[in-house]
């Protein structure tokens, strides 16, 4: 294949009119990543991970929370420890 004059060496394809278009369709993809002054911030990546897998624990155990959300989480964790049933946030009652 015949290297063009408008395309990266490393371009896979070599048929971009502007180096522009190269560039950008070359780009590598962060996804769940935000920029910050620090480099690439995988900070609410983490997060999220985290609150689903609270998530995911606690309807393991039955509970099912209004959200995914960390605060109805604990909320819904904390109110089936206190009753000894699991609670059910749909409902906004406790399982039988």
């Amino acid at each position: 294949m015949e290297r063009n004059p408008n395309c990266k060496s490393s371009c896979p394809t070599q048929d971009h009119t502007n180096e522009a278009d190269c560039w950008r369709e070359n780009m590598p993809m962060f996804v769940g990543v935000s920029p910050s002054k620090y480099g690439w911030d995988q900070t609410k990546v983490k997060k999220d991970e985290r609150e689903l897998a609270s998530y995911y624990s606690a309807v393991r155990q039955g509970i099912e929370p209004r959200s995914t959300q960390q605060k109805d989480i604990d909320a819904a964790v904390k109110l089936s420890n206190e009753a000894g049933k699991a609670f059910d946030g749909t409902t906004l009652k406790f399982k039988e």
